[in-house]
């Protein structure tokens, strides 16, 4: 919770200027989103599948993100974004597996979480070639992801357990193309993506925003989206996965 709110301070902060200096521009929201989990992870033993060993389900969980625009050419632009993704799992496993230290016999009952937060960093430029008459607005740009990984496996039935944690930033490719027709909506389609030695990582979301109140000084919006995210890392801290995680969202914020 500690690392949420210094996340919703630091979107504040960086929101902030829109309001105060001329020709910045902002925008910060929070939003809803459900996490369906799929994949494995091995951690100096053998694939654990999600679902199946590690008895992990869906997830309710929130984000939060802000954006600052400044008119310097030569500066680059700025995101941020925060989201939790934890999970957690409890049954009765139908096969044989290691993790860690920790032998998983068939009928052995287990406790398990799987934690995968999201800290995102992007620095990015318009693309004035690409926008046309304020209806189009691309951006492409650098995003460090920091993952902040921990997983864990406790055989309740054997009361023998272990884990596995890391903190990784993972430089990322970041693209966004906004179309906005009219002021009341817009449709905005994202992506970030990276491939070397073995690992590979991206996202792509896509959605409908819709603003039903505008004023001088801001204008509120409604996004509806669907974000599909796949990562897979090879021997990081002894531990490897392929992971991927479909993700309806709704979020409501302000564009300053």
């Amino acid at each position: 919770m500690r690392k949420a709110l210094y996340c919703m301070a630091a979107a504040g902060i960086i929101s902030f200027p829109a309001f105060a200096v001329p020709g910045v521009d902002g925008e910060i929201s929070a939003g809803y989103i459900k996490q369906d989990i799929s994949g494995w992870v091995d951690y100096k033993g053998t694939e654990a599948d999600i679902e199946d060993d590690l008895k992990i389900g869906d997830e309710n969980s929130f984000f939060i993100r802000a954006k600052l625009e400044h008119p310097i050419p030569i500066l680059p632009n700025l995101k941020l974004m925060y989201e939790r993704m934890r999970f957690s799992g409890d049954g009765t496993v139908n096969k044989s597996y290691t993790f860690g230290d920790v032998v998983v016999n068939v009928n052995d009952r287990v406790q398990t979480k799987l934690d995968l937060d999201h800290y995102d960093f992007v620095l990015f430029y318009n693309l004035p070639f690409i926008n046309f008459l304020q209806v189009i607005d691309a951006e492409l740009g650098l995003n460090i992801r920091v993952i902040d990984f921990y997983a864990k496996v406790r055989d309740v039935t054997r009361n023998k357990e272990d884990s596995a944690s890391f903190v990784v930033p993972i430089p990322m490719i970041h693209g966004s193309l906004e179309i906005k027709p009219v002021d009341l909506f817009s449709v905005l389609v994202e992506a970030n993506g990276i491939a070397y030695q073995g690992h590979h990582y991206y996202d792509v979301a896509g959605e409908l925003r819709i603003k039903p109140i505008q004023t001088a000084v801001a204008d509120l919006f409604i996004g509806l989206g669907y974000k599909y995210e796949k990562l897979k890392i090879d021997d990081i801290d002894d531990t490897s996965a392929d992971i991927k995680i479909k993700q309806p969202y709704a979020q409501i914020g302000l564009i300053f």
